[in-house]
């Protein structure tokens, strides 16, 4: 398992996921943009092989999960899991008290393993994703983090 930092290089794979997941997925300008503004972004390989990505603006008081993504053929197999609790420690590190995120109503894999991981349902953006038949409303969900680890981890010499 090989955790690299998203670039351009990797942006067919990435469009490709996105494509397969999502009924209206981001464009490459979007993911371009991300990339652009210096958003956390990770991409997941296992002996070569592209597995997923996931995207995050961090900031001191509060990071956004922006989108992630994993293979189809690949999901079920705990690889969401793991990159999702990457992207929670980069968080931590980078010194965020917590992070927030959507998920659509109908995403009940996704809201399960968000809840796994400590997230809890603080709210509804109603119509906030597109479908073909109209819009989905999501929840929004948020994860406080442990208070201090920069500190802990970088100047703790106990």
């Amino acid at each position: 398992m090989e955790y690299i930092y998203f670039d351009y290089s990797h942006l067919d794979n990435v469009l490709e996921i996105e494509e397969e997941s999502n009924p209206f997925p981001w464009t490459e300008l979007n993911f371009r943009d991300c990339l652009e503004k210096g958003y956390y972004a990770l991409v997941l390989q296992r002996d070569k092989t592209f597995i997923g990505f996931a995207i995050m603006a961090i900031s001191s008081e509060e990071s956004h999960l922006l989108n992630i993504g994993i293979k189809k053929e690949e999901r079920g197999l705990g690889y969401g899991e793991k990159l999702l609790n990457k992207m929670i420690i980069a968080a931590e590190v980078m010194g965020s008290k917590k992070i927030i995120l959507e998920v659509r109503i109908s995403n009940k894999s996704a809201y399960k393993l968000y809840e796994k991981l400590g997230f809890e349902e603080i709210g509804m953006r109603k119509n906030y994703y597109r479908l073909p038949q109209g819009r989905e409303d999501a929840f929004v969900m948020s994860k406080s983090l442990k208070k201090g680890i920069a500190s802990k981890l970088f100047f703790n010499r106990n």
